[in-house]
């Protein structure tokens, strides 16, 4: 009730107590002014007890209601901050166990690496005494003027990729796949360049055959994919159907030491399966041996995918090659180009798609080699037209 009302009541009763004690004695011969007086203060006080009761009834039943209010209040704050509660232990469980799994992941990652130089600075080692010895070639001493292709020995080159590993100074390049004939970058080819102490780079075709002949190729091919692993870590979320195609020598397939430990570290990290496409010559894949086989098919089954390329024949039993989880093959354009196949170009798209395979046409390098392989509905394309491999840190991988 406002302040108003009561003003208004009080007024009410004050007047009809006035009208009694001035008013009442003209009217009844019996009432005096003193008795009327009497009588209009006692009905005053009789109507001010009776607001007085109504406006402590009032105003317990609205004190009531207010506590209720409040208790009700209090009621849905506490399970508010129950829920809260709860929702934070959620939270704090879930990051915990986000972040126990980052921590196994790198953990795992540099048991690898660790594992990995380890192989590279023995293996280098070993290679740089034999080579060195009976040329009198002293290690730490490298004069390389890539400009100037400069003749450099075998112990030369093998110094200086030890000396990289031990640097960090073998990098990560990517060129891009596209599709035709949007050229929108679908995927990325993953390769390794190894810099000297001045930065010079060292191109594969100066250093790959002595990698191989030393046993140091198949290390570099898991340093390899373990730096395109960084890249997949920092690219997160984005650009989710953007896969990292690594290069898996058969140097790495028969290593007895490192490669079961890298079957396990794929197991235990198949979240990149949607990321990562390994990549195998035609010739390796037409000779791995049983334990290799089903070391893949075990991958496969989690969901890694893979890729053939240096094809040398194209007579090749496509059902087979589906069912051991290949997704892509990599053809070269001067392959198509020359019918050097069975199969006419304008069949070929269809009979590998018969099998789910993706057909990418690679070392595409002039746009009239590109309007060619066109006409042929080729829906993949690779080559130095597109892209040539950039560092990885200078590719914008986002876009």
């Amino acid at each position: 009730m406002t302040l108003l009302a009561h003003i208004l009541i009080i007024a009410t009763y004050a007047l009809v107590a006035a009208f009694v004690a001035f008013f009442l004695p003209g009217v009844f011969d019996s009432f005096t002014e003193v008795t009327a007086l009497i009588s209009g203060a006692v009905l005053f006080l009789i109507g001010l007890q009776i607001h007085t009761m109504y406006y402590w009834k009032f105003g317990k039943e609205d004190t009531v209601d207010r506590l209720l209010a409040l208790h009700q209040d209090y009621q849905v704050s506490l399970d508010r901050l129950e829920e809260n509660k709860a929702e934070l232990d959620e939270l704090r469980e879930k990051l915990f166990k986000i972040d126990h799994q980052q921590n196994t992941e790198i953990i795992s990652e540099m048991h690898v690496l660790q594992t990995l130089l380890n192989q590279v600075i023995e293996k280098s080692g070993k290679s740089l005494e034999d080579k060195s010895a009976g040329k009198g070639f002293k290690p730490g001493k490298i004069i390389m003027q890539e400009q100037a292709q400069k003749e450099r020995s075998d112990g030369e080159v093998l110094n200086i990729m030890h000396h990289a590993l031990e640097g960090n100074r073998v990098d990560l390049y990517l060129q891009p796949i596209v599709s035709l004939p949007s050229r929108r970058i679908v995927h990325y080819e993953s390769f390794s360049r190894v810099r000297d102490e001045e930065d010079n780079v060292i191109f594969p075709s100066q250093y790959l055959k002595l990698a191989e002949d030393s046993g140091l190729v198949g290390t570099l091919d898991n340093l390899l994919l373990f730096r395109c692993i960084q890249v997949i870590r920092k690219l997160g979320p984005r650009r989710p159907d953007l896969r990292f195609f690594c290069n898996i020598s058969s140097v790495s397939l028969n290593d007895k030491e490192f490669f079961p430990q890298f079957i396990d570290f794929m197991m235990e990290n198949h979240d990149l399966a949607d990321r990562l496409i390994f990549e195998f010559s035609q010739k390796d894949v037409l000779r791995h041996s049983p334990l290799v086989g089903r070391s893949l098919a075990t991958l496969g089954r989690r969901g890694f995918r893979f890729s053939m390329d240096h094809i040398i024949d194209l007579n090749m039993d496509l059902a087979e090659l589906s069912s051991r989880y290949f997704r892509y093959v990599k053809v070269s354009a001067e392959a198509i180009l020359d019918q050097e196949i069975d199969i006419h170009p304008d069949d070929l798209k269809e009979a590998f798609s018969r099998y789910d395979l993706d057909l990418i046409v690679e070392k595409i390098e002039n746009d009239q080699t590109i309007v060619e392989i066109l006409d042929y509905g080729m829906d993949y394309g690779q080559g130095y037209l597109f892209g040539e491999p950039l560092l990885s840190s200078d590719t914008r991988l986002d876009i």
